[in-house]
């Protein structure tokens, strides 16, 4: 009698039900032992929910959408600029061009890379700059509530600057494109 790769299934699938419900029983006993502290632990969750949603509602109210749009894209893409001429530079050092070329290919992927450098690191800077968190939302607060809101206010707000920053600094760069375009 020769056994079939379905009769081999069928008895691991037979043997996960025998032994699995006697796992399954005893996780629902715990879950019913520990009755008290479920409540806690999720009325804990739901606070800090709530604490998270207040922090990030009040990032988004105390935000200057215009200012960062147009100072934190100008400011990246002044320092993209200065890091693409920077770049530029040091690929004439390392790879200066030769005879009739005007730009070596040392020249090109140093221009580039600083580009690309000058962009993402003044927008990773306001992503991670911690600015001041309002004062009179923490008054007579735990110092649990006063953690969870500043970490959510701190991460909205970094967040809110980088995204309108770097919007910015996009539309100012299609603007000149657009411009040098039309040339």
């Amino acid at each position: 009698m020769k056994i079939s790769s379905r009769f081999h299934v069928l008895v691991c699938y037979m043997a996960f039900l025998i032994f699995g419900m006697p796992l399954v029983t005893l996780a629902q006993q715990n879950l019913n032992q520990g009755g008290a502290e479920v409540p806690a632990a999720q009325d804990a969750y739901s606070m800090s929910l709530e604490v998270k949603a207040a922090a990030e509602r009040d990032a988004s109210s105390n935000f200057s959408e215009p200012l960062w749009c147009i100072g934190g894209g100008a400011a990246v893409t002044v320092l993209g600029g200065l890091a693409a001429i920077a770049g530029l530079g040091i690929g004439q050092i390392l790879d200066p061009p030769q005879g009739c070329e005007i730009f070596s290919t040392g020249m090109i992927f140093g221009f580039f890379a600083g580009n690309c450098i000058g962009l993402s690191a003044p927008i990773y800077g306001i992503y991670n700059y911690k600015g001041a968190v309002p004062s009179e939302r923490l008054i007579g607060k735990s110092s649990e509530y006063v953690d969870i809101y500043t970490k959510a206010y701190q991460r909205k707000i970094g967040f809110l600057r980088a995204t309108r920053a770097g919007a910015g600094a996009a539309i100012i760069h299609l603007g000149v494109y657009g411009v040098s375009l039309r040339q």
